[in-house]
């Protein structure tokens, strides 16, 4: 039984450094060769790691080696499957689908070209971690520096902008700086 607990607690040393060094190791390492995810440092230390504790069981419940490295290999496939399909899960969050013009609207930006009166510049906007340079509209002069919330999508690529009123002057500075528009 010692010898399957050592070897699940490499495994948990190895989802630890996958944790904290895993993307360098397996480009040192090559572990993604064989097709992506599935071989990646995530995914073996998963299955080393399970079957270490799998085998542990399997040999607790029937005092047979070859029942318990069958309950490994079983345990151990699952968690490497299961760590391979969390990290296609992860990774799909990464598209740039994710980031659509009209889920800008009401987030705030700031100028970092200055906008003309009824021209157009640019802002900087963050949403969802995603941060964009983006062409803005605005209907008011705006200096480089100032708070903007995109108000509304134009069609592709202009938005608009307004420039931030104080508190209590305008019924539009419930949100954070000037509304602007964005294009779509």
């Amino acid at each position: 039984m010692t010898v399957f607990l050592i070897i699940g607690a490499v495994g948990v040393a190895l989802v630890l450094m996958a944790l904290v060094v895993g993307d360098v190791l397996d480009g040192l390492f090559h572990f993604d060769a064989l097709g992506g995810d599935l071989f990646s440092l995530s995914s073996i230390a998963a299955f080393v790691g399970a079957f270490g504790f799998g085998g542990a069981i399997g040999l607790a419940l029937l005092d047979n080696t070859f029942f318990a490295s069958l309950v490994g290999i079983v345990t151990g496939g699952a968690a490497a499957f299961g760590a391979y399909k969390v990290t296609q899960a992860l990774k799909s969050g990464e598209s740039a689908a994710s980031f659509r013009s009209d889920s800008m609207i009401g987030h705030t930006g700031r100028v970092i070209t200055a906008i003309p009166e009824g021209g157009y510049g640019e802002i900087t906007i963050s949403v969802g971690g995603h941060v964009r340079k983006i062409s803005a509209k605005s209907p008011v002069a705006l200096s480089a520096g100032d708070e903007v919330w995109v108000s509304s999508i134009l069609s592709p690529p202009p938005s608009r902008s307004r420039r931030r009123r104080l508190p209590g002057t305008d019924p539009v500075t419930r949100l954070k700086g000037t509304p602007c528009q964005i294009p779509s």
